[in-house]
């Protein structure tokens, strides 16, 4: 599938729910169909796909989202810090997503794009789209999710695909484990190679503020130079949802 058909299956999905109509989404009476939240976190290594962004140093994030919630669509920009050398002189990285997150009982779809922008960058192959389709089930003691994304020129190299697998599993005194798999397949000639990643990570909120330990590592550890450190490292996150 290359990115017209997927842009394609974008609208068609965009336009198939706003057909629905509020006859089979109604709100509950008096419920704003209108949702506005907001997230900042502190972590102690901004970690992408198994590749620090940040040189393996801590980062600042944040972001806000909006969701028309009779359609399930959802808006959002979130923004890190990263380490300038890497990204043409940029020192920001900033995302802006779009996305239909349906459900039905326990199914799940999410259906998105997402741009990376690096504003004020010398090299603007760095800003991407990317798209994904997701698909994910609630088994009642664990709850695995499967996503493809596709760009159609990744940080200039061209096409690319990253497949996700992950899970999480909610523990005793609200603790939840997580776990996830990614497969990166790059198809350019800037010398990309492919590699897989995974995460392992133990979470729970408490006083109002998540918390979060995680173990990252990736595959293909000698194809990375400074500042796009590869994983065998643990990450702490501190993060407030608003």
């Amino acid at each position: 599938m290359n990115v017209k058909q997927l842009g394609t299956a974008c609208a068609t999905g965009a336009l198939l729910v706003a057909s629905l109509g509020t006859a089979t989404l109604a709100q509950a009476e008096g419920e704003s169909p209108h949702v506005f939240s907001a997230n900042v976190a502190m972590t102690t290594n901004y970690m992408f796909r198994g590749t620090s962004q940040t040189g393996n140093g801590p980062a600042i994030q944040g972001g806000f989202g909006y969701s028309y919630k009779p359609f399930d669509l959802n808006l959002g920009i979130w923004g890190s810090n990263i380490a300038s050398e890497g990204f043409g002189g940029a020192n920001m990285e900033t995302d802006f997503t779009i996305g239909w997150t349906p459900s039905w009982d326990k199914l799940g779809l999410d259906l998105g794009y997402v741009r990376y922008q690096y504003f004020q960058t010398d090299n603007n192959d760095n800003d991407t789209n990317e798209f994904h389709l997701g698909l994910s089930y609630d088994l009642t003691y664990l709850t695995p999710k499967f996503t493809a994304n596709y760009s159609d020129n990744w940080f200039g190299d061209g096409p690319a695909w990253y497949y996700d697998l992950s899970v999480s599993v909610p523990l005793p005194y609200e603790f939840t484990l997580s776990g996830h798999y990614g497969w990166n397949q790059f198809t350019g000639d800037l010398g990309f190679v492919n590699y897989d990643d995974y995460k392992v990570a133990l979470s729970r909120e408490f006083g109002g503020f998540g918390f979060e330990l995680a173990w990252v590592d990736r595959t293909e550890h000698d194809t990375c130079i400074s500042p796009f450190d590869c994983g065998s490292t643990a990450v702490f996150t501190v993060s407030k949802s608003f």
